[in-house]
């Protein structure tokens, strides 16, 4: 027997929705509110933002395109600090910006983009292509996915021409070297075109975009394995990342999917690559984060879901009614031999309001990876009924569970966020934050206060780093691993620089384990040291 089905639609919305939405609100307003609420109590923290201005504002055409827009930290001219891209809406210029001066400042036509009056930008990834030194930038848009060049004083721009199916919009890029040659490889996650979604609680059936992986010929060319690979199917996709999940120095794969699970594949070095198990059932995946929350030395997954936004009744959609379903978040605890167990509830993470892209990392520096959460949604049918929440900063106690601090930390976001970035965008060595807002003016956070020692250590943003395993071990024995990936988020792009904290320690040993076999090994690094490690021999 199948559920009711309540189509929540993207280019028309449902008249059904909005009066479910709205008769709730009406016939209990306080209640449809308190329904809502996530019921989290704020952690202490010595944890301060100060905000400043970031002039971009993001032009959403919410009838029009998809609800997404990229952002990514790109080190565009080689300073060993970050920039911030922002990608514009139909019709609207994408843009980069740099901290100085106490404010993000465009860097103006130099560093334009070319770009089509029609045109959106959904997703961003960045790397050195062509490993000349500057970092390169790939972008998804409705025109397809386009790799701009970093040429020194700005950007030449290519639309790649992947071999897209005709219903299929690109959301994301995840970046990874599937075959180790040295080449960057793409798995593009596609999504209906805004003009043909019919629905967003569409679990069965052949319904959505296609998802590519494309293996890059040596050339920076592309050609689709997507099917000799095992990963090729017919569902709308948010993200995906290449994560190693088992240290066996390769590029494995993780895939959220919308109206879905996640899937996760195994790289055993050739084709097809091992699927997985895991413990999600249909749900809404939709950002990936990727950390050693528990510092044994695995990588962890955290998902963010649609949460207790709305009655699930009204989420299930075609499910029959004896089916699976999960509307809170998820952290797959990594227990070593390709196996996961979901300890959301445990560490206080699964019950979190409507999010998008996650991301881990150590924002008071004590040595325990901390987790970031964008929310509320510009799209949902009768929203000005919904509550509308902070965006979470959720910081890791010693007990290894988590609690919301951003009110306490100055660093509230109730608007409508697609992905935060972290970097150190004025280089003091503390984690800074910027929220990429959809149909509104971008949030950006810099670190007020020293909450702990750092270390920080930069591989070149090259492919030759793409996978390599980083861990800083101080003198009390503790140790921390993280990896270098791409894409973490959603349609964003983190700091290619690691921030590792180093709570009340003063030293450390790093050492870093690349793909193509090379190890680098720096003793006794000190607190506020900046350390470069490359993979060449």
């Amino acid at each position: 027997m199948r559920a009711r089905v309540f189509i929540i639609g993207f280019g028309c919305v449902s008249l059904i929705a909005i009066g479910v939405v709205a008769g709730l609100a009406a016939t209990g307003g306080a209640a449809f509110r308190l329904w809502q609420l996530e019921w989290k109590k704020q952690g202490e923290t010595e944890l301060r933002f100060v905000e400043v201005s970031l002039p971009f504002t993001h032009e959403a055409d919410l009838e029009k395109s998809l609800p997404f827009m990229a952002a990514a930290a790109i080190d565009v001219d080689g300073d060993g600090v970050d920039e911030i891209f922002m990608g514009g809406g139909k019709g609207q210029a994408d843009a980069i910006f740099g901290y100085e001066g106490g404010a993000f400042r465009s860097l103006g036509a130099g560093y334009s983009f070319e770009k089509g009056d029609a045109d959106a930008t959904h997703g961003a990834a960045s790397i050195d292509v062509d490993s000349d030194g500057r970092v390169d930038l790939f972008v998804a848009r409705e025109s397809g996915v386009w790799l701009h060049m970093n040429v020194g004083n700005g950007f030449t721009s290519q639309n790649l021409n992947l071999p897209l199916a005709d219903n299929t919009t690109p959301l994301s890029i995840a970046l990874g070297d599937v075959n180790k040659d040295g080449a960057v490889d793409l798995y593009i996650s596609g999504y209906l075109k805004n003009e043909l979604v019919e629905g967003q609680t569409i679990f069965t059936g052949d319904y959505g975009g296609y998802s590519y992986l494309f293996i890059n010929r040596g050339d920076n060319t592309w050609r689709d394995v997507s099917k000799q690979a095992g990963v090729w199917r017919q569902h709308n996709t948010f993200t995906a990342m290449f994560v190693d999940i088992d240290n066996d120095m390769d590029s494995d794969l993780v895939i959220a999917q919308d109206t879905g699970v996640v899937e996760i594949y195994d790289n055993t070095g050739a084709f097809p690559m091992r699927r997985v198990d895991n413990p999600s059932v249909n749900s809404y995946p939709m950002g990936i984060a990727a950390g050693d929350y528990d510092n044994d030395g695995l990588i962890d997954f955290y998902f963010s879901n649609v949460g207790h936004t709305m009655p699930e009744a009204m989420l299930r959609g075609d499910l029959d009614e004896d089916a699976p379903f999960n509307a809170s978040y998820v952290l797959f605890e990594n227990q070593g031999d390709r196996e996961f167990v979901d300890v959301a509830k445990q560490t206080r993470t699964a019950r979190i309001g409507f999010g998008w892209g996650v991301v881990f990392a150590d924002m008071n520096l004590d040595g325990r990876e901390d987790l970031l959460a964008a929310q509320n949604y510009a799209r949902f049918p009768g929203k000005e009924f919904l509550h509308k929440y902070t965006c979470k900063i959720m910081l890791q106690y010693p007990d290894g569970k988590f609690m919301p601090v951003e009110k306490r930390a100055g660093a509230v976001n109730r608007n409508y966020a697609v992905a935060p970035v972290v970097s150190d965008f004025n280089d003091d060595g503390r984690p800074d934050l910027v929220w990429a807002n959809i149909g509104g003016t971008a949030k950006a956070f810099i670190s007020g206060v020293d909450t702990g020692n750092w270390l920080k250590v930069r591989l070149p943003d090259t492919t030759a780093s793409l996978g390599a395993i980083v861990t800083v071990t101080t003198p009390d024995g503790m140790v921390r691993t993280k990896q270098f990936t791409a894409s973490q988020g959603l349609g964003s792009d983190q700091s290619a620089e690691m921030i590792f904290g180093l709570g009340e320690a003063s030293e450390a040993t790093v050492e870093a384990r690349f793909q193509n076999g090379v190890v680098k090994r720096h003793d006794s690094a000190t607190a506020g040291e900046r350390i470069a490690m490359k993979a060449s021999r």
